[in-house]
C-alpha cells in the first residue's frame, strides 16, 4: 500500500471517529431537552390559602324594625331646684296679682307712708315741726327734699310757686264746710269726687303734701298739666321722693278728682316704684297692708 493511500485511510478513520463522537454527545443531551421542565415556561403556583369556615346561620334570624336602631344615650337632665312659691299675701304676691314687679322692701309703718283719705282718718294728727318754706308750713322732714325739687325745676328756667302746704285739722274743717256750702250736700263735684276732703282725711294735714303751681298760672285746674313747669316736675319728682298724689286715671281709687298741682312725699324708693308703674298711693300701700281696715302708723316723735 502506498503512503498516500495510507494517509487517506487514516484521515477517513479520524473523520468517522469525530462523527461517532458527535452522535454520542447529541444522544446525551437530547433526553434532557425532551423533559417538560426544559421546554415549558415556568409557572409559579401560589401557596394554598386556608379557607375560613363559613359562619353557621341559625334557622331563625330576628329582623330588627326601623325603630329598633340604637338611639343615642340621652344626657342626664340636671336637677333644678324649684323656686319657692310666692306667698299671695306677701307684698310680692299682691304685686304679682296686679301685674306689677316686686315692690321695694320698706317699713310701711314709717311716717312717709301715712295714708289719709275718706276711709283712713288721721284724726287731729299734726306733723313734725312744721317748718316754713317759701311761706308754706311743711313737715320738717321734707323741707330739704322739697327745696331740692324746687331748685331743680327752676334750674330749667321754669317758675315754681308753693301754693298750699300743711293745714291743721281746724283749717281743714273750715275749708270743708265752705265747700259744702258751695256744693251741697257733701262738697263733691258732679262726678262724686271730693273737691275738699273732710277734716282728718286730707293729705294737707299730714304736712307731707304741697300744692305747687306755675307763678303765671292763676287757677288750680286741669289746664295746669299743660304748663312746662308741671310737665317737667311730674317727670322728675320721684328723683326727690315726691309723687303726683291724685292722677287722672286713679279717681276711682283715690276718690279725689284729678289734681296735677298736688305733690306728696313718700321717699325716693317708693316714689320711683309708684311713678314708674303708674299706680297711686292707695295701691302702693295696699301691697303691704289692708288699707281698708288697718290703722295708720303713728308719727315719729
Amino acid at each position: 500500500m502506498s503512503v498516500k493511500r495510507f494517509f487517506r485511510v487514516l484521515l477517513g478513520l479520524a473523520l468517522l471517529a469525530v462523527f461517532v463522537y458527535c452522535l454520542y454527545c447529541n444522544y446525551q443531551v437530547a433526553p434532557k431537552l425532551l423533559e417538560p421542565e426544559n421546554w415549558l415556561p415556568t409557572v409559579e403556583v401560589p401557596a394554598p390559602v386556608e379557607e375560613t369556615p363559613a359562619p353557621v346561620i341559625p334557622d331563625f334570624i330576628p329582623v330588627e324594625s326601623e325603630s329598633s336602631e340604637a338611639e343615642p344615650t340621652a344626657e342626664p337632665t340636671p336637677e333644678v331646684t324649684p323656686e319657692p312659691a310666692i306667698d299671695p299675701d306677701s307684698p310680692e304676691g299682691r304685686a304679682a296679682a296686679m301685674g306689677l314687679p316686686a315692690p321695694p322692701e320698706i317699713d310701711i309703718e314709717s311716717w312717709e307712708f301715712i295714708l289719709a283719705n275718706d276711709y283712713n282718718s288721721i284724726g287731729e294728727y299734726a306733723p313734725q315741726g312744721p317748718e316754713m318754706l317759701e311761706g308754706q308750713p311743711l313737715d320738717s322732714r321734707i323741707i330739704e327734699p322739697m327745696k331740692a325739687m324746687v331748685a331743680d325745676t327752676r334750674d330749667q328756667g321754669l317758675s315754681v310757686y308753693l301754693s298750699s302746704g300743711y293745714r291743721s285739722y281746724a283749717d281743714q274743717r273750715y275749708l270743708y264746710n265752705r265747700k259744702v256750702a258751695q256744693y251741697p250736700p257733701d262738697g263733691k263735684d258732679s262726678n262724686g269726687r271730693w273737691i275738699v276732703l273732710p277734716p282728718g282725711t286730707s293729705e294737707h294735714q299730714t304736712g307731707l303734701a304741697c300744692d305747687i303751681t306755675d307763678v303765671y298760672h292763676e287757677f288750680k285746674d286741669r289746664s295746669l298739666e299743660e304748663t312746662p313747669m308741671y310737665q317737667y316736675m311730674s317727670q322728675h319728682c320721684q328723683d326727690f321722693g315726691f309723687i303726683v298724689r291724685y292722677p287722672a286715671d286713679k279717681e276711682d281709687v283715690t276718690g279725689v278728682m284729678y289734681e296735677p298741682w298736688h305733690f306728696r312725699y313718700v321717699g325716693v324708693e317708693a316714689a320711683t316704684y309708684i311713678m314708674e308703674n303708674g299706680i297711686c298711693l292707695e295701691e302702693f300701700v295696699s301691697l303691704y297692708r289692708d288699707i281698708y281696715s288697718a290703722d295708720n302708723p303713728a308719727p315719729e316723735e
